[in-house]
């Protein structure tokens, strides 16, 4: 059903993506795809529902699980990976005789244990075992890495020589990571960085946009057909909301299993959403004490701005002159977050609900 909140895992379901999916399907050789776009555009919903329908054996590795961290170690990330690979072995048992000679893995019965100490599992030797799985099968393994820009957070440990490594070696394997493109490209990938282990790597990249006016006020019709309910009000609730599937989706969900308020609601809903992620965002990165600055930023490029605009309403705000490159780090990072985006020389925010955002909790 259109309207269900959760990520869709099938094909179905996934609305007005054809493009996207053809690209994707004739893309699952390639060692390694990128699957970039705002939050709540769909992207999980378009990886999962095509690997679920070309029965490709995967691991999903949720990386927003992190999202409200300011660090991880490689414990976390083991153990994300750990209840992953015993989801996997409670379809296909024949994983186990492929891990069982994998350092730092213990088997008992059909569970599996991953060591993060002293004899702690190395992800490049996990990788080899997966690789090993699908030649027995025939088949390439997928990992996906969802959002897997919060990685950026991993401390001592870097995974991206494990990522290079199967690149050039293991045929039996790729990999889909996701997320916003700024953050995800460059500083996770780091693609075009010449000392990242992934530099110089030939990559599918798949952007998932939001809805157009037209798409959006279609897939509300579509959604409510699937409910017997003929939906006239699809352009008010667009100007309301913009095109993000997630927010339209929630708009369908309340309207269906409430009837009452259904926008109200799903703008608090949206707002919510939105203070938290920007409050993990000022968190994260120690910007708490430029709150301001960026609470600025985001009221300046309501309707578009420049980037002399930011400068002389900073500038105006702190009754100072700033320094360029402080107006760019700004910038830079609500680009990075995918809370602005650039168009032809001009920033806007990345979605209107954007307009209303409070943060005063932080």
């Amino acid at each position: 059903m259109f309207f269900d909140p959760r990520p869709k895992d099938n094909l179905k379901d996934v609305f007005d993506r054809e493009k996207e999916v053809d690209l994707l399907r004739r893309s699952l050789d390639s060692p390694l795809v990128v699957v970039v776009g705002l939050r709540r555009t769909g992207k999980t919903s378009l990886v999962k529902s095509l690997l679920n329908e070309m029965r490709v054996p995967y691991l999903f590795l949720d990386i927003r699980k992190f999202e409200n961290r300011d660090y991880i170690v490689y414990k976390d990330f083991l153990e994300l990976t750990e209840r992953e690979v015993e989801r996997v072995i409670k379809r296909d048992k024949g994983l186990l005789t492929h891990l069982k000679d994998v350092k730092g893995i213990q088997i008992a019965g059909f569970s599996v244990y991953f060591n993060w100490g002293k004899d702690r599992v190395e992800f490049s030797d996990l990788l080899v075992a997966l690789n090993s799985w699908g030649e027995s099968r025939g088949r390439k393994v997928t990992i996906v890495l969802d959002e897997a820009q919060e990685l950026i957070k991993l401390r001592g440990y870097n995974i991206l020589p494990s990522i290079a490594y199967a690149f050039d070696n293991l045929r039996n394997l790729n990999f889909i990571v996701t997320g916003s493109q700024v953050r995800l490209k460059d500083k996770f990938l780091k693609v075009g960085d010449e000392s990242s282990p992934l530099f110089g790597r030939a990559i599918v990249e798949i952007e998932v946009s939001p809805f157009n006016e037209e798409n959006a006020v279609r897939f509300l019709q579509e959604g409510f057909k699937q409910y017997g309910i003929e939906f006239r009000g699809g352009e008010g609730v667009y100007r309301e909301l913009g095109g993000n599937p997630g927010w339209l989706t929630y708009f369908g969900y309340v309207y269906i299993k409430k009837g009452e308020n259904p926008l109200e609601e799903t703008k608090a809903y949206a707002m919510r959403l939105l203070t938290r992620e920007f409050c993990n965002f000022l968190r994260e990165g120690g910007r708490m004490q430029s709150k301001q600055r960026y609470l600025r930023v985001i009221e300046v490029c309501k309707e578009g701005c420049s980037w002399k605009e930011v400068k002389n309403s900073l500038e105006a705000l702190e009754g100072r002159r700033i320094n360029d490159n402080t107006v760019y780090n700004v910038i830079n990072n609500l680009l990075g977050y995918s809370f602005l985006v650039e168009r032809e020389g001009r920033y806007y925010l990345s979605d209107p609900l954007l307009k209303g955002l409070r943060v005063w909790k932080c």
